[in-house]
């Protein structure tokens, strides 16, 4: 058996080694939650700032050339688009759906004189009324504003005309179709 000094000085040498144990878990403690806290702040600031090191600033500076690319490649689109829209409406040649805007129809008044001054006017003369019209627009919404605008200037009895491949049609048939067509397209 020990004696009370002997178990004495065992648990002491234990108290001590279980003291050490424990100052190193705590330093070891403060160095992983500093680590933490640190890799914390760091995610916080790539968050609002490129990172200092790896692809970041590669892949930053790529990002904002496709980001330039993208807008001249949009301003060229819409530049491209109006082209085309300007040049649907002169055009004297139809496909697909159109709406127009009807201005008058006259039994004995002939503009076809002053055609070539009158080059945004349209002249239908497939009845027994000459049908004057303005604007080829593929959207109905832009068509009934401008329908809208026109009477505002004072023609009152201006309506749409919807037009398929050329062949007068209802407005509901033409939106029938230009649903039909858009469909077709995306399949």
């Amino acid at each position: 058996m020990e004696t009370l000094a002997e178990e004495y000085q065992t648990l002491s040498k234990r108290n001590t080694a279980l003291s050490r144990y424990n100052k190193q878990l705590i330093y070891w403690m403060r160095i992983l939650g500093f680590l933490l806290l640190l890799a914390l702040a760091y995610i916080i600031y790539i968050e609002y700032y490129p990172p200092f090191f790896g692809r970041w600033p590669e892949l930053t500076e790529r990002y904002k050339n496709l980001q330039l690319e993208n807008e001249k490649l949009k301003a060229e689109t819409d530049s491209l688009n109006r082209v085309n829209n300007l040049l649907v409406e002169i055009s004297p040649y139809y496909t697909g759906v159109f709406f127009e805007v009807q201005i008058g129809a006259f039994e004995n008044f002939d503009l076809e004189k002053y055609k070539e001054g009158l080059a945004k006017l349209n002249i239908d003369y497939s009845g027994e009324l000459d049908q004057y019209t303005l604007g080829k627009f593929r959207e109905l919404e832009i068509a009934q504003d401008f329908a809208q605008d026109i009477r505002k200037m004072g023609i009152q009895d201006a309506f749409i005309v919807a037009k398929v491949d050329g062949e007068r049609v209802t407005v509901k048939e033409a939106q029938l179709e230009a649903e039909r067509l858009r469909e077709g397209d995306e399949s």
